[in-house]
């Protein structure tokens, strides 16, 4: 089952301004806000989770030798601390979406790897092999999980909850501003504690939200290092670093990934007629066919197409058109799977393999920057409404994966409050 501990985490001095040394997850970042990252501070932790590539560049001296050297360098020099005991660390962030206040809380542990095969640690999405190379090649430099994978948990019973509310009850150890969020963590090093919740999570299943492809580079590098020094089972390779989050937590929020198709030879009138074998059609202006999109909350999506018309289709007939659509129930009605099979493949006639590989198709979380790019001479662009936590758990445990981009977990988790370092 679960099998999570403390560990001793690698942690910025209490004189070093953290809101300027962390970042944002490494897939999320663009050029010109790592750029931003590495001005804000010259320890900010980009420079070791997604450092900058130069022409010279080479076996030796690179990226990765570089992440090393910084992490070296700054221990060395006192940036950077190992807490003194196994700890385990309660993390709240605070933020807003459409000017409501949320807050998520999190518990940061080491857990135990293991195979997807087992049951225990449940993926939900495909993984490309590209991001995973580069994860690796990081962590056989640095012997260390720089940032932290996300995942979620059943807490029915509460009875974890209840732990770490009492643990917030008392004032933080640590409090920093994150990228739109505020946040505050507790370092724990109560045995005590942590054996109690270790307990707790000996019988749960861990959900990944967000860190695919880091867990599986883990799962490899764990391989390595066995064949170089033998299986040992206290090993720190064993484990990974995740921010732990109940299912029941109501600041879970999952926003929509928006699709933009950008050419196409199905031109907006035979598109129309085509969409109507499975969906209903309402022709109408952006806010009010985006108000009925909300309130559908599923089978629905707004179009935006090249002559600036939007329209919603809805799913005339769920039960009959999704029996075309091979897999369980739980990923038959996946909304994003709904357009991916019924509307990319059948109607665009979009291959799948097209859009793993993002052939042909762009992913935005921003309604403007869809309609924007639209205008510039894209063909379509397709509003979704979000994935819901509980499709996620469901299609989990089916053992099936939701197409690429069918979850965005907000905020994101920050990258450099917490580093977890194999020292053994």
């Amino acid at each position: 089952m679960a099998n999570i501990k403390g560990f001793r985490g690698l942690r910025y001095s209490p004189e070093i301004e953290l809101d300027k040394c962390i970042c944002p997850p490494y897939d999320i970042i663009s050029e010109e806000e790592r750029e931003e990252l590495y001005r804000k501070s010259e320890y900010n932790i980009i420079r070791v989770e997604f450092g900058k590539e130069f022409e010279n560049d080479n076996q030796e001296n690179n990226k990765f030798t570089r992440a090393k050297e910084y992490l070296d360098n700054w221990i060395k020099q006192g940036i950077l601390k190992f807490d003194s005991k196994d700890c385990i660390y309660v993390l709240e962030q605070e933020f807003e979406v459409d000017g409501k206040k949320h807050v998520r809380t999190g518990l940061i542990v080491a857990l135990e790897l293991v195979e997807f095969e087992k049951g225990i640690v449940i993926p939900h999405e495909f993984t490309l092999s590209k991001p995973k190379q580069e994860r690796l090649e990081l962590m056989r430099k640095t012997h260390a999980n720089i940032s932290s994978i996300f995942g979620l948990y059943e807490d029915k019973t509460k009875e974890i909850k209840e732990i770490l509310d009492t643990i917030k009850s008392k004032k933080e150890d640590v409090s920093y501003k994150g990228i739109g969020t505020f946040e505050r963590m507790w370092v724990v090093s109560d045995s005590d504690i942590i054996e109690k919740l270790r307990q707790l999570f000996y019988d749960k299943k861990i959900f990944i939200a967000d860190g695919h492809h880091r867990y599986e580079t883990a799962l490899e590098y764990k391989k390595e290092m066995e064949q170089k020094e033998g299986k040992r089972d206290n090993a720190d390779y064993n484990y990974i670093m995740i921010t732990l989050t109940s299912l029941e937590d109501p600041g879970i929020i999952i926003l929509p990934t928006h699709r933009i198709v950008l050419s196409s030879d199905v031109e907006e009138d035979i598109f129309m007629e085509k969409l109507k074998a499975d969906f209903e059609i309402e022709q109408g202006d952006y806010k009010n066919l985006k108000e009925k999109l909300e309130a559908k909350k599923k089978y629905a999506f707004l179009v935006y197409t090249y002559n600036h018309n939007f329209y919603l289709i809805t799913l005339k007939e769920p039960e009959d058109s999704l029996k075309e659509i091979e897999g369980s129930k739980a990923y038959k009605n996946l909304d994003v799977v709904i357009l991916q099979k019924l509307v990319f493949n059948k109607v665009l006639e979009i291959t799948d393999e097209d859009i793993l590989y993002q052939r042909n198709i762009k992913y935005t979380k921003s309604i403007e920057e869809l309609i924007e790019t639209v205008n510039k001479g894209a063909k379509y662009g397709f509003i979704l409404n979000p994935t819901l936590v509980e499709e996620l758990k469901d299609v989990s445990l089916s053992g099936e994966k939701m197409p690429q981009k069918s979850t965005y977990f907000y905020p994101k988790l920050m990258t450099g409050n917490v580093i977890y370092v194999h020292l053994k």
